[in-house]
């Protein structure tokens, strides 16, 4: 089984002349949009024939958004390809000159009529959300120059700042010794060591991991003051009252959704507490106190998996909860979609990029044999099917927002937990059920500790540069409040490893892999109620999340996200399995 993913269907070569004739395709055609919307919306006498023009330029030049994903799926297998970074940085600096025709949209947009021009122009009703949301982010865009001018920066600003972070990570290489054994690994491999059945091997790679990155705190904190300065600069400058405020706006969100998602898991930090007090006490900490490299330890013969098995225990679960979802992950495998290895200047984690315009995705895993992997394998798998249920969608109506990207991929954690479950005996159950609270749990403390953490560097960050030991610090205060002092070990550098502090255009995301996670969970409740008619429901919810508010999608399986009482319900699941977990060992 190839181990590898297959990119040469997208594109013959980083050096290939498709690839360099789409790039220019791509700077053309962005630069055929700005002058014909420089001239277009002056006119408006017809704004329903101008829209419509407009629409299909746009989704002709996002075509080519497939030249610099190709890219950066090819640069995150090989971070030190020096070419490849730079046609990267010649893609990102044609890309910032569509801020000029999108911000001549969004100005043309001002003082239309939008529900008149939707029920005139039946064409637009397709693109009734898209021309909804541009009218919305119009109200806080620049005037277009300026607009220009600031994305044109980002290419040697935050851009920079982010590529900056992925080579000092990327090529990090860790050595230890352990029981007379000398480790020389990647971070991605060391990090991986956490879920080793070994505890002297999961401390020891715990204090290396560490102490590596004394070595790149102070560039690193210096990329984390780049980004977030340039995030509160250009939220103030669009008149946002926050950077939050901003990212909520941009998510499909309500703050009310929000806080009320927030105040349901701060109430609920006392069940977290109780789950990571017995595996404490299962793990030999008598006084219930859990170190933080204890978080990811099995609780018994955590099985060990070989690519073959993994793959085969994916598809068998999917296609257990649906045939449709066990044959697109079967055409996953089989065409190549899914890198899995780790291995020198690959990044680390995991993640899924769909290429639209192909009609494929991609995945990025460090696979190393354990469940968690397993399950890894599951949630990416997860965006793909839910980038699969828009490829046939234009392109303009193919994204969704960051806190619905999470809501597929943990519902297949879910389906795979859960088969994997009917067929084990009691001794592999609580291994298995323990693995999967620890997931959700990483979803729930550790994500709210993220969210602390991230909320606290954007409040100081106004008031100057924070320094590598402040934000130890800020990360350990918000562990310990998000853990609910469970925790005899922190993890002060949390804020070094992990890649979404690192991407300007993506800040708080954490939050969203809570809501994914609890919308998830009442989504698999749902489907315990539907039986076959979820499906049909499901595929609908995912369809329409592209193209309609984070409210109205979760309305479609009967949920209120601005009521506490729905959190409160997808949380009452979660407790169910703590419980659940706390039997079991009572009974050994």
């Amino acid at each position: 089984m190839d181990t590898e993913w297959r990119l040469d269907n997208i594109y013959p070569s980083t050096g290939s002349s498709e690839l360099k004739e789409d790039i220019q395709r791509l700077c053309d055609f962005t630069e055929e949009l700005n002058i014909w919307s420089e001239n277009a919306f002056n006119d408006r006498t017809d704004p329903g024939k101008t829209i419509k023009e407009y629409i299909e330029r746009k989704n002709n030049l996002l075509y080519y958004d497939k030249a610099e994903i190709y890219l950066n799926l090819a640069l995150s297998v090989n971070t030190a390809d020096e070419a490849i970074s730079s046609l990267i940085d010649k893609i990102g600096r044609i890309k910032a000159g569509s801020a000029k025709h999108e911000a001549l949209f969004a100005q043309y947009l001002k003082g239309l009529d939008i529900n008149r021009l939707i029920c005139k122009e039946p064409d637009l009703k397709d693109y009734e959300y898209f021309i909804r949301r541009s009218a919305l982010e119009g109200t806080h865009s620049l005037p277009p120059q300026e607009e220009l001018i600031a994305a044109k920066l980002k290419t040697s600003g935050s851009a920079l700042w982010e590529k900056q972070w992925e080579q000092l990570t990327s090529n990090m290489e860790i050595s230890f010794e352990y029981n007379g054994k000398k480790y020389k690994e990647p971070l991605s491999s060391v990090r991986n060591m956490a879920y080793s059945g070994d505890s002297g091997l999961r401390l020891a790679a715990f204090n290396a991991e560490l102490d590596s990155y004394k070595s790149v705190e102070i560039p690193a904190a210096f990329c984390m003051n780049g980004i977030k300065g340039e995030v509160i600069t250009m939220s103030e400058l669009r008149e946002y009252t926050s950077p939050l405020a901003m990212t909520v706006e941009q998510s499909a969100l309500t703050m009310s959704a929000l806080e009320a998602m927030l105040e349901s898991i701060r109430e609920f930090i006392p069940e977290c507490v109780k789950y990571f007090q017995a595996k404490a006490v299962l793990l030999g900490y008598q006084d219930g106190k859990l170190p933080f490299h204890e978080l990811f330890a099995p609780v018994g013969n955590d099985p060990a998996y070989t690519i073959q098995e993994a793959k085969e225990e994916v598809i068998k679960s999917f296609s257990s909860f649906s045939e449709e979802m066990g044959a697109f992950a079967s055409k996953a495998f089989e065409n190549r979609w899914i890198d899995l290895l780790p291995r020198r200047g690959k990044v680390g984690g995991a993640f899924c990029e769909a290429i639209h315009s192909v009609g494929e995705s991609r995945i990025l895993t460090n696979f190393s044999g354990s469940f968690n992997d397993v399950v890894t394998i599951a949630h990416e798998l997860g965006h793909a099917y839910h980038d699969s249920r828009l490829y046939n969608a234009a392109e303009l109506n193919s994204t969704y927002p960051m806190p619905i990207a999470e809501t597929a991929s943990t519902l297949c954690e879910t389906i795979l937990v859960n088969e994997v479950l009917k067929e084990c005996d009691e001794e592999s159950a609580l291994v298995i059920l323990e693995n999967d609270l620890s997931g959700i749990m990483q979803t729930l403390s550790d994500i709210y500790s993220r969210f602390l953490f991230e909320d606290r560097v954007f409040r100081e960050r106004s008031n100057g540069i924070l320094s590598s030991e402040t934000l130890c610090t800020f990360m350990a205060e918000a562990q310990r409040e998000a853990y609910g002092g469970a925790l005899s070990e922190l993890h002060p550098y949390m804020w070094l490893c992990k890649p979404h502090y690192y991407d300007g255009d993506f800040n708080y995301y954490n939050f969203p892999y809570a809501f994914g996670m609890l919308l998830s969970k009442a989504l698999y409740g749902k489907y315990r109620e539907m039986g076959g008619e979820f499906m049909q429901m499901y595929n609908h919810l995912l369809e329409l999340s592209a193209v309609a508010d984070l409210k109205d999608t979760a309305a479609v399986a009967g949920f209120d996200i601005e009521d506490k009482d729905f959190w409160s319900y997808a949380l009452s699941l979660v407790k169910e399995e703590i419980e659940t977990f706390i039997h079991m060992i009572k009974k050994r």
